[in-house]
């Protein structure tokens, strides 16, 4: 039996790594030069005092 989890517990993180790996990106990389106007690291703009 314990054959059996072992086998079922490999089968799904191979499931899981190979979708993962398989998906296509939904962002895009990120350059400094986005953030140049930004006070906060998420890149929202700076308040007007």
């Amino acid at each position: 039996m314990r054959k059996v989890y072992m086998i079922v517990v490999l089968v799904g993180f191979v499931a899981i790594v190979g979708n993962h790996l398989i998906s296509p990106s939904t962002g895009r990389a990120v350059s400094p030069e986005d953030f140049a106007g930004a006070c906060a690291p998420c890149g929202a703009p700076c308040p007007v005092k």
